[in-house]
């Protein structure tokens, strides 16, 4: 994703999420994040979002899902041109990294891959607990079918 393409709101909070842990990044450049129920989240963000759509340097658009698409304005791609100038090249090149795996990813490719990278943040995922379930109602169907198998042959 190029700058001023969208980004949803999970892309975000995996982005920052995983620049956090993998960039190197100093201590007050990254946010602080928490389990939660799609994974690792940091409210602060959105914080952050409002502020910069009220600079006038993001939009906000309507996803048709009920939540926002994220995209720099034109005077956010300006003032983005000036921050990435100043950049750390190292620290640059991984965000440009993370954010091409995370928007290369469906939302269900990238909850799992993020969950299965960094379990700890997965505890209280949604996610997680419904691929479960999944799981669980699978293996019980086929515990149920076996054993009416088995008694079917002992009849």
């Amino acid at each position: 994703v190029a700058i001023g393409e969208r980004m949803e709101p999970i892309q975000v909070q995996k982005t920052m999420f995983k620049f956090a842990n993998e960039a190197g990044a100093p201590r007050a450049e990254i946010y602080d994040f928490e389990p939660y129920n799609w994974g690792p989240c940091s409210f602060k963000i959105y914080d952050d979002l409002e502020e910069l759509r009220e600079e006038r340097l993001i939009d906000f658009e309507p996803t048709g899902r009920g939540l926002s698409q994220y995209r720099l304005t034109e005077a956010g791609k300006a003032r983005s041109a000036v921050l990435r100038a100043s950049a750390e090249p190292k620290i640059l090149r991984k965000m440009d990294e993370i954010r091409a795996w995370v928007t290369s990813r469906t939302f269900n490719q990238l909850l799992r891959d993020v969950s299965d990278q960094y379990p700890g943040s997965a505890i209280n995922s949604l996610f997680r607990l419904a691929q479960s379930a999944t799981v669980i109602a699978a293996l019980t169907a086929r515990i149920d079918a076996l054993q009416a198998a088995s008694n079917a042959l002992e009849e």
